[in-house]
């Protein structure tokens, strides 16, 4: 038996899934002893370690890589929160985080959610775009340029 195989039995789990585990524990605690276990989205208390997820508050994927090491953008969830719901919209159903869906059923009339600024704005400033569930692109027009730049 090598060293690894050794491990795993004695952790009952890979040495890997281990030391992920412990770090997860790690933060939990320190969250918990500094009173910083509070949902990003929802703002209640997360009182359960498998409740614990860590986010992005701005979305990094296919923007910028150094949000995705940003400290100032990284908070904490419940795991239900940071997870994408599915949904029926129509005759499809469509994917998609759950904050999103709450901003399309609230924004004020004839405006919709822009991803890069952060705030709603006046819905003609956004290309169509029937995959969202308020029929519009996540970005407006102007952020949608920048981005393609």
């Amino acid at each position: 038996m090598n060293r690894d195989q050794r491990i795993a039995e004695q952790l009952g789990m890979s040495h890997g899934a281990a030391n992920h585990k412990l770090r997860k524990n790690i933060l939990f605690n320190f969250l918990c002893r500094l009173s910083e276990n509070v949902c990003f989205k929802c703002k209640k208390v997360i009182d359960n370690i498998n409740d614990l997820s860590v986010e992005h508050k701005l979305p990094w994927e296919g923007r910028d890589a150094k949000l995705f090491w940003d400290l100032d953008n990284i908070a904490f969830s419940h795991l239900k929160c940071n997870t994408v719901h599915k949904i029926s919209s129509g005759n499809k159903e469509i994917y998609l985080k759950c904050p999103i869906y709450i901003r399309a059923k609230t924004a004020p009339k004839n405006t919709a959610w822009c991803s890069g600024h952060q705030r709603f704005l006046p819905i003609e400033n956004f290309h169509s775009n029937t995959r969202n569930v308020n029929q519009v692109a996540s970005y407006c027009k102007d952020c949608r340029k920048t981005r393609l730049d």
